[in-house]
């Protein structure tokens, strides 16, 4: 896959995440949650917003060799996130999918 698609698929998923994690129905699920995890929620909704503000401005030239040496981790990872947000009700599975992603992003560009 190429940089720029590469890019362009982790910035899609990661806008799909997002809107996920302000929806009405992510909301609810955080509801019956405990406060830590709700405090993690926001948390990972800061970093993957970190996230997509960061990967949009980076130049493609000055992340192009981070994104073709961690290729395969940033597709599997953006796969098992998109599944994992299908049943948004396995709150901690989200979560763990999320910070699995970012921190694959966080080896291409510097994050929080």
């Amino acid at each position: 896959m190429s940089p720029s698609a590469l890019r362009k698929m982790t910035l899609k998923e990661l806008r799909a995440t997002r809107r996920a994690l302000l929806s009405a129905r992510w909301t609810l699920q955080l509801e019956t949650a405990d406060e830590e995890t709700r405090v993690a929620a926001g948390t990972e909704l800061l970093r993957v917003n970190h996230a997509i503000l960061k990967l949009e401005n980076e130049r493609l030239a000055e992340i192009r060799d981070a994104l073709l040496e961690n290729e395969t981790d940033l597709v599997a990872g953006t796969e098992s996130l998109r599944e994992a947000l299908e049943d948004r009700s396995r709150v901690e599975e989200v979560l763990g999918a999320i910070s699995d992603v970012l921190g694959v992003v966080g080896r291409v560009i510097a994050l929080l």
